[in-house]
């Protein structure tokens, strides 16, 4: 069904690492492809892949979550945001130039083939470009004039270059596993979600819904798997389709069908489970059968495009280019793909199309709202994951004061076993939620270093900083605490160091305690987190906070706290009581140290009443996390009364949510209720008292 460039290459295995770009472009020259992009991307627009699809790891040796490659047969790059420029310099093979995100990275790979002069075929992966990200290309090409050199053209592809180098045992995919996320968890049935998404279907006169996203899949369904690390999702896709020809909102039955497409091994399961609740209403379909369905399913309805219903609705930040193709061959099959303005026109007929909704998933808002038996999970499982943190906390106060901390054989990596240890202890945890990043001194700057296990640095007395969290079926956590690590001799923070440790902690007091009206935007506050530290001069590369699911992914749609419309993905929806965000300031010295500090807050309705007026609909942020702050890194002269009150109180939180939990350990709940005590505004910035890390 694709209307594409058909390619068949023999796999190649055991390449060395210094070949891998002579051979990618001698596949390259062999097909005509004079520039190539590797994204980090799956089929399925993931932001943490499956193993089968990190080909720009395999090309670069970089392994952050997002950038993208442009390999030329003159020149090779990779092009990453602020939280990995420092990452991506230290560990991408030198072949590439390294370049920090400008514009965006379709906007960038434009402006390097500008300035390159590139005349020739550019070639894209239509199964893992996204349709949004592929008309940000094609905008950029117009506007750079790069379209007007004679031999410029687009090719897609339907094989991946990059795979013909890699070993087979890359290439297949694990199986994981799919099983039940029960209702005392969900708190919705499958069923029920589904209404939800018809309804939203009829108001926009949709017959079909293609969903692609594998966190969106899982939500709607109920359903959860391992094929990604660190995210309890499975390989799927889903049309939903409307079997009514009217639209009838009102109505309290819609006839509808779900397909479903899933590995083969997870076909049983997936029937045992959803036959239950839909029974003859969903079919469970192999998933390499996808394309062909799609285009049975657009071609079947571009036949009735008379009924009233009859819509196509495809979320192009989620859609591959792939599937528009399919969409494409049936609106227009006779149009030639080897065509060089081919792309252009794909785009214009799709864009003019009136069947064709492109408009982001009706499931974003429907799960960003988080309901009420999730929020009570997240905050139990929150408070759980706190417990454990703090316990590390305090095992890395113990083995400072006793010398095992800095004896030279503790690494960043055994740090990070041993707080997976305190997390397995806690109940419904299941695996993190991300690889810990556990980081002392200068690794700190990197800002999502991850340390390896034959590999990675030894503790010594310095800012240390251990960004972390845990899937549990009740929910998903993230937090980051950064704290000196005391031995017994001279070593202190330096003065900067406190400084712009209090300046992040300024910032992440400041949006705790915000008060904002309903219909604020987060691009709105995100001043508030950077204010204290713009005043010294200084700023952080990566957003403020983004939106978590419940036992889902970590970083999820669509949140983000960030004052750049564009930078990080900055939402374009207003914040809403019932969603989960995370608050995460921080601070980076590249080659010194890293600051961050970060809670998961839950965001809530609040009556504000002044004494003569009572002003309804407003919003705070209540707290998730519970974890002492270490308060010898605090510079106290330059905290408000105000922000000093408030790191307090939510001591005083911490103390009462986890003191309940700690059993037969008096030595624990000692340091912990004085890692929580109230700070005197008193004592002295520069005069270390003798308590938690000494």
């Amino acid at each position: 069904a694709l209307h594409l460039i058909k390619i068949t290459l023999p796999i190649m295995s055991n390449i060395s690492k210094l070949k891998k770009l002579e051979e990618l472009r001698s596949i390259m020259s062999q097909h005509g492809v004079d520039a190539y992009i590797i994204s980090s991307s799956d089929p399925h627009m993931s932001e943490y892949t499956p193993d089968k699809y990190k080909r720009r790891e395999f090309m670069t040796g970089f392994s952050g979550s997002q950038g993208i490659c442009l390999v030329t047969q003159s020149s090779a790059h990779l092009i990453v945001d602020g939280r990995y420029i420092v990452e991506a310099k230290k560990t991408a093979t030198p072949e590439y130039q390294v370049h920090l995100l400008k514009k965006g990275f379709y906007a960038d790979i434009v402006d390097i083939l500008k300035e390159e002069s590139f005349d020739g075929t550019l070639g894209i992966d239509v199964e893992v470009t996204s349709w949004m990200s592929f008309k940000a290309l094609a905008n950029y090409i117009e506007l750079s004039d790069l379209h007007l050199n004679t031999n410029f053209r687009i090719k897609l592809l339907n094989l991946n270059f990059v795979d013909v180098l890699r070993p087979q045992e890359e290439i297949e995919q694990a199986r994981s596993e799919i099983f039940v996320h029960g209702i005392e968890y969900a708190g919705e049935s499958s069923k029920s979600k589904v209404s939800k998404v018809l309804l939203e279907m009829k108001k926009l006169n949709a017959k079909i819904l293609f969903l692609s996203s594998l966190t969106q899949i899982s939500w709607l369904l109920n359903l959860r798997g391992s094929d990604v690390h660190c995210t309890p999702v499975f390989l799927s896709y889903l049309i939903v389709e409307i079997l009514d020809d009217k639209v009838g909102i009102d109505k309290k039955e819609t006839s509808f069908s779900l397909k479903v497409f899933v590995n083969v091994e997870s076909i049983k399961c997936c029937e045992e489970v959803l036959k239950n609740e839909f029974q003859d209403k969903i079919s469970i379909i192999q998933i390499e059968n996808i394309m062909d369905e799609l285009f049975h399913s657009f071609s079947k309805l571009n036949s009735h495009t008379k009924n009233e219903l009859n819509k196509i609705w495809l979320p192009e930040n989620f859609c591959n280019l792939a599937a528009m193709d399919t969409l494409f061959k049936v609106l227009n099959p006779r149009e030639n793909c080897n065509n060089s303005s081919y792309y252009k026109y794909l785009i214009d007929y799709l864009n003019s199309s009136k069947l064709l909704i492109t408009s982001e998933s009706p499931i974003i808002m429907l799960r960003a709202i988080k309901n009420k038996i999730e929020l009570k999970g997240m905050r139990e499982c929150h408070i759980y994951d706190g417990l454990a943190l703090t316990k590390f906390l305090y095992y890395l106060y113990k083995a400072g004061r006793d010398k095992t901390l800095f004896n030279g054989k503790v690494s960043e990596w055994d740090l990070s076993q041993k707080l997976l240890e305190f997390r397995k202890q806690q109940p419904k945890f299941v695996y993190p939620s991300f690889d810990t990043i556990s980081s002392i001194g200068e690794n700190g700057a990197i800002i999502h270093y991850r340390p390896e296990k034959e590999n990675s640095s030894i503790i010594k007395p310095d800012l240390y900083l251990c960004d972390s969290g845990g899937q549990y079926h009740t929910g998903t956590t993230d937090v980051t605490r950064t704290l000196f690590l005391f031995g017994i001799g001279e070593e202190r923070p330096t003065i900067e160091q406190i400084e712009s440790f209090t300046r992040v902690l300024i910032g992440f007091i400041r949006l705790h305690k915000l008060v904002f009206p309903i219909g604020t935007n987060a691009t709105a506050i995100d001043v508030l987190a950077r204010a204290s530290l713009w005043e010294a001069g200084l700023d952080y590369l990566h957003g403020t906070g983004h939106g978590v699911g419940s036992f889902l992914s970590v970083h999820e749609e669509p949140w983000s706290i960030c004052y750049k419309v564009g930078r990080d993905g900055a939402s374009k929806q207003n914040l809403a009581a019932g969603a989960v965000v995370s608050i995460e300031p921080g601070y980076y010295e590249e080659g010194k140290y890293g600051i961050r500090i970060e809670n998961l807050a839950e965001i809530i309705e609040v009556d504000i009443d002044n004494g003569y007026r009572k002003m309804n609909k407003f919003l705070k942020f209540s707290p998730l996390t519970f974890a002492p702050i270490q308060k010898e890194m605090i510079d106290i002269s330059i905290l408000s009364d105000d922000e000093l009150d408030w790191l307090n109180w939510y001591h005083s939180k911490t103390l009462e949510n986890l003191e309940p939990l700690v059993d037969d350990d008096p030595e624990f709940l000692k340091w912990l209720v004085q890692a929580c005590s109230p700070i005197n505004r008193y004592i002295s910035k520069i005069d270390f008292p003798k308590t938690l890390y000494q």
